[in-house]
């Protein structure tokens, strides 16, 4: 190939390249809403994006969320959206409504009881690991618990201490090797009284042969303590419900 053919496909080739970094400029970039279900006595809950005047009725599954279960939402990032939830079973009694305007990752998590329903919207920051590590997030939506501790299992130190109502730690990082084994997270008051406890297994090797295996090492996820609606006995009952932010 003579030389000034080989300069004239270099050149267009730099022209190609500069034209589409150029257009990148101006493509909208999308930014993700974790919509988390944990409120008591509501089933399933459905979320719309934006004014419009469609149905509930006629909305597809993927606006759906059942009970302590979570779905990612898309929208166009820096671009105010109103935000709709209500029951499916009552479509009329709205529990969450408003105008966000979002950049980067966020959870918003719907927690407490039924008619008495709390929110809390949190900018994530995942981590990314080359390293065989998790990320775990505590997060304290448990009204009747007080500020609490978290340790794991076997160590005599926590992880985290005094972690108030509607408070939360960022990603903190736990080795997730097969030699490392899993982690029993234990959920504490601030006398030691263990609360509930839950285990984290990286690696998901109990469920190794499974389809739904679920393997978080270099992942990030978020540990969530809630409680019962209806103390039973003389005690509450808590619940830890797992997102994982991936």
């Amino acid at each position: 190939m003579k030389p000034i053919f080989k300069l004239l496909i270099i050149f267009f080739s730099m022209a190609i390249v500069m034209s589409c970094s150029e257009d990148d400029k101006d493509f909208p970039r999308a930014t993700t809403l974790k919509v988390v279900n944990i409120i008591n006595g509501i089933d399933r809950i459905i979320v719309k994006i934006g004014n419009n005047s469609t149905s509930y009725a006629t909305l597809s599954e993927d606006t759906k969320i059942s009970y302590r279960s979570f779905k990612n939402f898309y929208m166009e990032e820096g671009l105010s959206k109103e935000i709709v939830i209500v029951p499916e079973n009552d479509t009329l009694n709205t529990i969450y409504s408003e105008l966000l305007s979002l950049k980067g990752i966020h959870s918003l998590y719907l927690t407490g009881n039924s008619g008495e329903q709390e929110h809390l919207l949190i900018e994530d920051n995942p981590k990314r690991f080359t390293d065989s590590i998790v990320g775990i997030r505590f997060l304290n939506l448990s009204i009747s618990s007080g500020s609490i501790d978290v340790g794991v299992t076997g160590s005599s130190s926590n992880v985290i201490s005094g972690l108030d109502y509607k408070s939360f730690t960022e990603y903190m990082e736990f080795p997730a090797r097969a030699a490392d084994g899993s982690y029993r997270f234990e959920f504490k008051d601030m006398s030691g009284n263990v609360l509930i406890s839950v285990i984290v297994d990286p690696l998901d090797v109990a469920h190794i042969n499974n389809f739904n295996r679920d393997v978080s090492s270099k992942k990030n996820l978020t540990l969530v303590l809630t409680e019962s609606p209806i103390p039973i006995g003389t005690g509450v009952v808590y619940r830890v419900t797992r997102v994982n932010n991936y």
